[in-house]
C-alpha cells in the first residue's frame, strides 16, 4: 500500500462524514401529524393550544343558555299550559349545557362529532318540549329562548368542529324551528304574515350558526396558511444552513481523526513503506470511525431531547439516567406537532417538582394492525417493521400527590389527545407511566 492510497484514505473520510452530516440532518427533519383528514381541520386540531385557551369562555356561554332559558320561562309563565313540559325543556337546556362542557374538557379532547350530535339534539328537544308546553298560548317568536339556545350552542363549538358541519347543523336545526313556528301562526298576537315569524325564529339560529361556521372556516385557513408559511421557511433555512452544518461536521470528523490518523500517515510517509502493524492500526482506527459516524446517523430528535435534559439536569447539580429505547427509529415517524409536544411534556417532567432524576424511560414498541385477517399474502419483515401502530410509553417517578400530578398534565394530556389517536395515563405514587400511539403511513411500494 503506497503513501497515495493512505492519503486518499482521508478524503474519503471526510467525504463519508459530510454524507454523514446530511442523512443526519434528514433524519431530524419533521413531516407533518398525518392522521387528521383536511375536511376535518378544526382550531382544536392545527391550534391545541388556542383552543385550549378558548374553552375556558365555554363554562360561561352554557351558564348563560341555562340562565336565559330559566329568567324566560318565569317571565313568561302566563303562556305556559303544561308545566311538566315547561320543567323537562329547563332539564334538557341543562343536560345541552352539561353535554357541552364536558365534551369540550381538555381531558376530553378532541371534540367528537357525536358530541355535537348530543348537544344540539338536546338543544332542539328543549325547544320542542318549550313549544308544547306553551301550545296555543305563544302570543310572539322572539322571546322563545329554544332558537337563541341552540345558536349559542352552535357559538361554543365553533372552536372545536369543521366549519361544513357547523353550517349543516344550522341549516338542519333551522328547518326544524320553521316546521314548529309556522302551525301556531293563528295563536300569535300580531296579524302579519305567517313567513314573518319563521325568519325571526330562523334568524336566531341561522345567524348565530353561521357566524360559528364563519369563525371556523376563517381561523382554519389562517393556520394553515400560518403553517405552509413556517414549514417553507424551515426547508429554506434548512437549505441556506445545509453547507454550515456539513463542514461543522467534517471538522468535527477531522479532529476526531487527527489524533490517531494523521500520525499514522506521517509515520507511513516517513517511511515510504506500509508494515502490518500500520495495517492493524488502519483498521482499528476505521472501525472507530465507522461506529462515530453510524452514531451520528442514528440519532433521531428524540434522542436530542433527551441529550439536552440530561445537560439540564447535569448543570442543576442532578446525576441523571434518561433512556430511550427507540432501535427501529420509530420517533422520526412522528409529525411536526407531536414532536412539539413530546418535547414539551418530556421538558415538564425533568423540571417538576418531585422529579427523580434516574427514573426517566421513554420505549418505543409497535402493536399488530387491528385487520390482519385482510391481507392476502404474509407482510415481509420489513413490512412489519414499517406497518402496525407506534406505541410510545413514557415512565418517570414524580413524588407528589395524584391530585397534583394530575394537574401537572391536565394541558399537555389535552394536547396529546389531539395529535395522537389515543392517549393513556396511569399514576401510582411515585410512578407515572404515560402512553401514546399513532398509526405509522404505509410504506410506498417498490418499483417492480
Amino acid at each position: 500500500m503506497t503513501p497515495t492510497n493512505a492519503t486518499s484514505r482521508s478524503g474519503s473520510a471526510a467525504a463519508t462524514a459530510a454524507a454523514a452530516a446530511a442523512a443526519a440532518q434528514q433524519n431530524h427533519t419533521p413531516v407533518p401529524t398525518p392522521h387528521t383528514k383536511p375536511h376535518a381541520f378544526t382550531q382544536q386540531r392545527l391550534d391545541p393550544l388556542g383552543a385550549l385557551a378558548v374553552w375556558t369562555i365555554v363554562p360561561g356561554i352554557a351558564l348563560v343558555v341555562f340562565g336565559y332559558a330559566v329568567v324566560t320561562t318565569v317571565l313568561q309563565a302566563d303562556e305556559i299550559r303544561h308545566p311538566f313540559l315547561a320543567v323537562l325543556a329547563l332539564v334538557a337546556t341543562a343536560a345541552a349545557s352539561a353535554a357541552l362542557v364536558s365534551a369540550v374538557r381538555p381531558s376530553r379532547s378532541p371534540v367528537r362529532q357525536t358530541s355535537l350530535l348530543l348537544i344540539i339534539s338536546l338543544g332542539l328537544a328543549a325547544h320542542l318540549l318549550d313549544q308544547a308546553a306553551r301550545w296555543g298560548s305563544n302570543s310572539l317568536v322572539q322571546d322563545d329562548f329554544g332558537p337563541i339556545t341552540i345558536g349559542f350552542l352552535l357559538v361554543a363549538l365553533a372552536p372545536f368542529r369543521p366549519w361544513r358541519e357547523l353550517v349543516l347543523t344550522a341549516v338542519l336545526a333551522s328547518v326544524i324551528v320553521a316546521a314548529v313556528t309556522l302551525p301556531q301562526e293563528p295563536f300569535r298576537s300580531l296579524r302579519v304574515p305567517s313567513g314573518v315569524f319563521v325568519v325571526v325564529a330562523v334568524t336566531q339560529v341561522l345567524a348565530l350558526g353561521l357566524a360559528a361556521a364563519a369563525y371556523s372556516r376563517r381561523i382554519v385557513r389562517q393556520l394553515l396558511a400560518w403553517q405552509t408559511d413556517a414549514r417553507r421557511a424551515i426547508a429554506r433555512r434548512t437549505e441556506e444552513s445545509r453547507g454550515s452544518v456539513v463542514r461543522q461536521v467534517v471538522e468535527q470528523q477531522l479532529a476526531t481523526l487527527q489524533p490517531g490518523v494523521f500520525p499514522l500517515f506521517d509515520g507511513v510517509l516517513e517511511r515510504g513503506v506500509v508494515t502490518k502493524a500500520d495495517i492493524n492500526r488502519a483498521n482499528e482506527l476505521a472501525a472507530g470511525v465507522r461506529r462515530a459516524i453510524v452514531a451520528h446517523i442514528d440519532e433521531t430528535w428524540l434522542d436530542a431531547v433527551i441529550a439536552r435534559e440530561r445537560t439540564a439536569l447535569l448543570e442543576r447539580g442532578k446525576d441523571p439516567l434518561l433512556v430511550v429505547a427507540d432501535p427501529e427509529h420509530r420517533a422520526a415517524h412522528f409529525g411536526t406537532q407531536q414532536r412539539a409536544a413530546t418535547s414539551a411534556l418530556i421538558s415538564m417532567l425533568c423540571l417538576a417538582p418531585g422529579f427523580d432524576p434516574r427514573s426517566l424511560v421513554v420505549q418505543a414498541d409497535t402493536e399488530p394492525d387491528s385487520e390482519p385477517d385482510t391481507q392476502v399474502d404474509p407482510p415481509s419483515d420489513r413490512q412489519q417493521r414499517h406497518s402496525g401502530i407506534d406505541t410510545f410509553s413514557i415512565r418517570v417517578a414524580l413524588d407528589l400527590p395524584p391530585r397534583r400530578v394530575r394537574a401537572l398534565l391536565r394541558s399537555y394530556t389535552a394536547v396529546l389527545r389531539v395529535v395522537f389517536p389515543w392517549v393513556r395515563v396511569s399514576i401510582r405514587r411515585p410512578g407515572l407511566t404515560l402512553e401514546f400511539g399513532d398509526k405509522r403511513p404505509r410504506p410506498v411500494p417498490p418499483v417492480r
